[in-house]
């Protein structure tokens, strides 16, 4: 997070900078979720056009083990950036302006 214990900025730098910091943040989630479904649209056309033997247990576990995996990963990304974005209000909120 932004250093705004710094008695040397304005209120409203210190407010710029959250509001900064608010957008990257939303971006990231933004991302995040694009990025997700755009890996299950892509699991799905494989299974669609039967890329992916549905009779081979070696194929279905090592997609279900990626996917799990990466999933799992953006999961925990996503509600990191949620928080990031739940919190950045609450600080602008502080501030005296």
């Amino acid at each position: 997070m932004i250093n705004l214990n710094n008695k040397n900025l304005p209120e409203r730098v210190k407010k710029n900078l959250l509001d900064l910091h608010y957008n990257k943040y939303l971006q990231y989630f933004n991302t995040a979720i694009i990025i997700s479904f755009t890996y299950l649209i892509g699991v799905s056309i494989a299974f669609i056009t039967k890329q992916v033997n549905y009779k081979d247990p070696i194929q279905l576990f090592l997609i279900a083990l990626i996917s799990i995996g990466f999933l799992g990963v953006m999961s925990i990304l996503l509600l990191n950036f949620k928080w990031h974005i739940d919190e950045i209000p609450k600080e602008i909120k502080k501030l005296n302006l």
